[in-house]
């Protein structure tokens, strides 16, 4: 029942009935409505394709990451610093010192960003590039896809938010000079010289 009211109300707000008594302002307003309404279905396919550009842009740079990088197992040489409680505590990312062994037998070690849950002894999973440096992992297929996703709606919600925005401010413009009109119209009904101010 609510949502037969709700699909009436829109209705009613884009294809109001013809009216002797709709101002000009009432039509600035319907037609602004109906503009907005207009946009936001052009823009919603703009999204789309954003949102697919998105998600290849990340398939694409995960692939290059791949082609000259590879993942090694890495051993955590000393755990992270915890801050005391009477200070604070670790509530991001910490830098730890790891140590791998490459294919060729040969050991490195690098400092590198890690939760400060790990402990002296674990394994991380790290991707070493040239020159025997960490890099950034690359993004999963399941990651490309939430970006392109996060994208899209991104785009969406900002188009939402200025449509509306616009809308609101015109409405009340329109409404000050609807009151502006009201007060005029009452200030002759009730200063008219051939009737009282009581009518």
């Amino acid at each position: 029942m609510a949502t037969v009211r709700a699909a009436g109300r829109i209705r009613t707000a884009l294809f109001p009935r013809r009216s002797a008594l709709r101002r000009s302002s009432d039509r600035i307003e319907t037609a602004a409505l109906r503009f907005a309404v207009v946009v936001l279905l052009l823009v919603i396919p703009c999204a789309i394709v954003l949102g697919q550009r998105g998600a290849e842009d990340a398939r694409a740079a995960a692939d290059a990451t791949r082609a000259i990088a590879h993942p090694v197992d890495a051993t955590v040489l000393a755990a992270p610093a915890v801050a005391s409680p009477a200070v604070g505590y670790t509530g991001g990312l910490s830098d730890v010192d790891v140590a791998w062994v490459e294919p060729d037998l040969t050991r490195h070690t690098a400092s590198v960003p890690a939760a400060p849950s790990l402990e002296t002894g674990e394994t991380m999973r790290l991707w070493i590039g040239p020159g025997d440096r960490p890099v950034v992992p690359p993004a999963s297929a399941s990651d490309a896809t939430i970006e392109g996703v996060v994208d899209a709606v991104g785009a969406l919600v900002g188009a939402v938010l200025v449509l509306g925005s616009v809308l609101l401010a015109l409405r009340f413009a329109l409404d000050r000079g609807r009151m502006r009109d009201w007060d005029a119209d009452w200030w002759t009904f009730v200063h008219r010289r051939d009737r009282g101010t009581t009518g």
